[in-house]
């Protein structure tokens, strides 16, 4: 892409002022945004009056200077950003501007937005809520919905799901074909498949609007994290870049994993937005790789915990200041009470590092009777008036040049007192740390993980608002909302079959929705796709509607 540090910028704006002031569109949407890598004579005399050396050109001495490089790049994307507003909305201050992949780049560029559009970057369920959770009151759209092939169409089944993910989501549903003839005519066919998955939305439309997200577990998300903690190779393209993301966007989306696997509401919080009141609305907070901690967070942290509410966080948080400089200990270490010792990476070429040996304890319920691996390097850590819940197994044999095993990864064998899991009590409250490496697990396929991370939350999930219960946690997915004028609560379930079955859909069951008390539900309904009265019973300071079965999604009202 050309680099807009030279007369390519005034090339662009003076594009933009044309068709704005030409035009006059309700909207601009500006594609393929950002800054690549660039060596021209102006991003080099940038960055030396900036930072004081050159711009890094060999692959040692980007990785050296990764933090200040990738710094660099996001202010020029930034500025860029300010000057195309500056230039378009001098024209015409109502217009509505939004880049693509809004939801991946800082928090203060989002915030430059009118509304906010991202694609599909781990689906569209996951992808869906990302970037309803990152704009906020920013109109965020999703697309164009992962699905179209041009000539080479997908099973109804899959236009109809993408779109229900996205809507149910929360997010305002974007899909296209781009099938056309040699003549410049359209091909058709996929956009009946996709009029057809319209058309359902327009059916439950009313319910999508007017409403807050229900979410009992809140993941933070941290700017200064994506760029502190980056180590790999820069890559030079700006769109590819960004879609690759970061070690904590890594760690953000095995949590959200995670947390969709466990039956219990989340939603992910972006760092800035997390003042003492708002975390005072979660029982749960989890820390992914939340590589630098701040004072002012620390000091929200602990008052949540301090006055009743739990924390979960693991391996390198809170190891790094805020320039990307690592410190001699956690800077959370009081609420995880434990110290760090040092990190120890004697089995790193192994993907498996260690084995847990599971202490008694209830975080294990649903994990049978073994080794659970974990990855290829932990912390060392020194308890202090923490409950040790786990403790480490070294593998048998170190994988070397000259030594291997025939078969899969080496065994567990030696035992250690290195503590893997620990539980600490904080005034009125609770923080589980591991010393390993655990949010990123799940997208390497530690299979234990979800339900070992599912008895977490069973453990320290006190009186949730709402959960479904269900034998289908890798197919039934659900979502829950509240509208303040209406009085009510949706739900929104989704079967995602006809995402790994390749548009075959099948009925599973709709599981079992507790919600508690203090919600005041005394009515429960199936407004889409058919109208049914359901039943509510009790259990405890529980109401407990049994679901009914769903092909695709449905939608419940409760109120």
């Amino acid at each position: 892409m050309p680099c807009y540090e030279t007369g390519y910028r005034d090339y662009v704006l003076t594009q933009l002022r044309e068709v704005v002031d030409k035009f006059h569109p309700d909207s601009m949407f500006l594609d393929i945004f950002g800054k690549s890598l660039c060596y021209c004579e102006h991003c080099k005399a940038k960055f030396l009056k900036e930072h004081g050396y050159d711009l890094p050109e060999t692959e040692e001495a980007l990785q050296a200077h990764n933090s200040d490089v990738v710094t660099f790049i996001e202010k020029c994307q930034s500025d860029m950003l300010k000057d195309i507003l500056d230039a378009v909305k001098s024209i015409d201050p109502d217009l509505k501007v939004t880049i693509n992949f809004a939801a991946l780049y800082s928090k203060e560029m989002r915030d430059m937005l009118d509304y906010q559009f991202t694609e599909p970057w781990a689906g569209n369920w996951l992808s869906a809520a990302y970037a309803r959770d990152t704009a906020i009151d920013q109109y965020p759209q999703l697309g164009p919905g992962d699905v179209s092939e041009v000539y080479n169409y997908r099973p109804q089944a899959i236009y109809t799901l993408a779109a229900s993910q996205i809507a149910a989501q929360g997010c305002r549903v974007f899909m296209y074909s781009g099938s056309q003839h040699t003549d410049g005519t359209l091909e058709h066919e996929e956009a009946r498949r996709i009029g057809s998955a319209y058309k359902e939305i327009q059916q439950y439309e009313e319910y999508l609007v007017g409403r807050e997200v229900i979410a009992d577990i809140g993941i933070i998300q941290s700017d200064a994290s994506t760029l502190i903690k980056n180590n790999a190779s820069i890559v030079p393209n700006a769109i590819k870049r960004v879609k690759r993301g970061s070690a904590h966007r890594d760690a953000m989306l095995g949590t959200m994993k995670l947390c969709d696997y466990s039956d219990f509401t989340w939603n992910v919080v972006p760092e800035q937005t997390l003042t003492i009141e708002k975390a005072k609305q979660y029982k749960v907070l989890i820390l992914p790789n939340v590589y630098h901690v701040s004072k002012e967070l620390k000091a929200v942290l602990e008052t949540f915990v301090a006055e009743g509410g739990t924390l979960v966080s693991s391996f390198e948080t809170g190891m790094y200041d805020a320039t990307g400089n690592p410190q001699d200990s956690y800077a959370l270490q009081d609420l995880y009470g434990c110290t760090y010792t040092e990190t120890y990476d004697r089995y790193k070429d192994s993907a498996w590092g260690s084995y847990l040996d599971m202490k008694e304890h209830s975080i294990w319920q649903h994990l049978p009777s073994t080794y659970p691996p974990v990855g290829s390097i932990r912390h060392r850590v020194m308890s202090q008036d923490s409950e040790i819940l786990a403790t480490f197994i070294d593998p048998a044999v170190e994988i070397t040049e000259t030594t291997w095993v025939n078969w899969w990864c080496p065994p567990p064998s030696y035992t250690t007192t290195d503590p893997a899991v620990v539980e600490n009590t904080f005034g009125q409250g609770r923080v589980l740390f591991f010393s390993f490496d655990l949010f990123p697990m799940v997208n390497e396929e530690f299979h234990l993980l979800r339900d070992m991370f599912r008895g977490v939350l069973d453990t320290y999930m006190d009186a949730p608002s709402l959960r479904v219960e269900t034998n289908r946690r890798n197919l039934l997915g659900f979502v829950g909302y509240k509208r303040a004028e209406q009085g009510d609560i949706i739900l929104h379930e989704l079967n995602h079959m006809a995402e790994v079955a390749n548009g075959d859909t099948a009925p599973i069951a709709g599981g079992t929705l507790y919600v508690n008390d203090a919600m005041g539900i005394q009515h429960a309904e199936v407004v889409f796709p058919t109208q049914q009265t359901l039943d509510i019973t009790h259990e405890g300071d529980q109401a407990v509607v049994t679901l009914p079965e769903l092909e695709i999604h449905q939608i419940i009202r409760l109120y």
